[in-house]
C-alpha cells in the first residue's frame, strides 16, 4: 500500500513539473490509479514527457471506451467485445451471459478450418477432395453453385465454399480425408486443449437435428472469444479467407465451376476494418456473428460476438459503433 501511495505521489509530482494539470485531476479515479499502478514502466526516470503523455492518453481512452460500453443494450442472448493487443494483454469491454451455453450454427465452421489449417501436414491447400453422396445431401443448398457428387474440387476451394458461401456441403466434404468421426473428436479435443470447458462439437457444421432433445454443437462466447484469439494467432491466413467479398470458385481442370459474388458477411461492404468473421444462424441458434476488428489507430484488436439475435448484423454494429466512435 505504501509503495502504491509512493509511485501515485511520484506521478502527481511529474504532472506538476511537466504541467499537465488536466490529467492529474484523473488521479481521483479509482479505475484509473489501478492501471497506473500495474505499469511500473510509467514511473521509470527515462520515459520523456511524449511517452508518459501517450501512455497515458490511452488508459484515458480506454477507460471513456468502457464507460460507454456501460449503456450498450444488445438484443441478443449473449455477446462479447474484448480488446486485445499483438503482446497478448485482453480486456473485456463487455459481456451479456458470457457463460451461458447456446447453438452456435455455423460459428462451428471456424473450428472446422482451423482443424484443416493447423493438420497441414494432412491437408494440403492444394489436395483434392472427391465429394462423396454424403456430402452433397447435407441440408442447405448454394445461391451459387451446388457441389456434385463425383467431382474434384481442391481443399482451398472447399474452404472458400464452407467460410464465403457457409455451405454445409463443403465443410462435410473436409471432414471425410481423415474420417468423419475422427474429424469430429479432434475438433473437440482441440476445444479441450484450449480449456474450452463449455463448448462441444457433434459435427463440423453447425446443422442441428429437429429434435429439440439431441445435443447440438454449441458453445458461449466467452469460449469462442478464447478460441478466435488462438485461431488468429496461430493461423491467420483462415481469417484472411473469411474477408473475402467474392471468389472463384475452379474446377480440377482449371475451368471455373462458379463464381461466389457475395460473403455472408454484409458488414464486409461497409467496414474496411475487419480483419475476419463469420456467420451462423438456424432456428434454434438464431442470428450469430463474430467480428474480428482491427484498430487502425494502435496495435489493437478486437473480438466480438453475438450469438441468439433476431438481427445479428444489426447487433454488431452497435459494438463496432462504439469502438470506432
Amino acid at each position: 500500500m505504501k509503495l502504491k501511495v509512493i509511485l501515485i505521489s511520484f506521478i502527481v509530482t511529474i504532472f506538476i513539473g511537466l504541467g499537465i494539470n488536466a490529467l492529474a485531476d484523473n488521479l481521483e479515479d479509482f479505475w484509473f490509479n489501478q492501471e497506473l499502478a500495474k505499469r511500473p514502466e510509467l514511473f521509470t526516470a527515462s520515459l520523456n514527457e511524449k511517452i508518459i503523455q501517450q501512455e497515458l492518453n490511452e488508459l484515458k481512452l480506454e477507460r471513456e471506451l468502457r464507460e460507454s460500453f456501460k449503456s450498450l443494450d444488445i438484443n441478443a442472448k449473449a455477446a462479447i467485445s474484448v480488446k486485445l493487443d499483438k503482446q497478448g494483454n485482453k480486456k473485456i469491454l463487455f459481456e451479456k451471459n458470457p457463460q451461458e451455453q447456446l447453438a452456435i450454427a455455423s460459428l462451428t465452421k471456424l473450428m472446422t478450418a482451423f482443424v484443416v489449417f493447423d493438420l497441414d501436414e494432412t491437408y494440403s491447400l492444394f489436395d483434392l477432395v472427391s465429394i462423396t453422396k454424403q456430402a452433397v445431401n447435407q441440408e442447405g443448398s448454394s445461391k451459387y453453385q451446388d457441389l456434385k457428387i463425383g467431382e474434384k474440387l481442391s481443399v482451398e476451394n472447399l474452404l472458400y465454399i464452407m467460410l464465403l458461401e457457409s455451405s454445409n456441403d463443403a465443410a462435410f466434404a473436409l471432414t471425410e480425408p481423415i474420417g468423419i468421426e475422427t474429424f469430429i473428436k479432434l475438433m473437440n479435443i482441440y476445444a479441450n486443449d484450449l480449456g474450452l470447458e463449455n463448448t462441444y462439437f457433434i459435427n463440423s457444421t453447425g446443422l442441428e437435428t429437429d429434435d429439440s432433445k439431441q445435443t447440438k454443437n454449441y458453445s458461449t462466447v466467452r469460449d469462442l472469444a478464447q478460441f478466435t484469439e488462438y485461431a488468429f494467432r496461430k493461423q491467420p491466413r483462415l481469417f484472411e479467407f473469411t474477408t473475402n467479398q467474392s471468389q472463384t470458385i475452379i474446377n480440377e481442370d482449371g475451368s471455373v465451376h462458379h463464381v461466389i459474388l457475395e460473403n455472408t458477411n454484409e458488414l464486409l461492404e461497409e467496414i474496411p476494418e475487419i480483419l475476419g468473421g463469420k456467420t451462423g444462424w438456424t432456428p434454434a441458434a438464431g442470428g450469430c456473428l463474430l467480428i474480428i476488428l482491427d484498430d487502425l489507430k494502435s496495435s489493437d484488436y478486437y473480438i466480438n460476438i453475438v450469438l441468439g439475435a433476431k438481427d445479428r448484423f444489426a447487433e454488431m454494429r452497435k459494438i463496432i459503433n462504439l469502438i470506432q466512435n
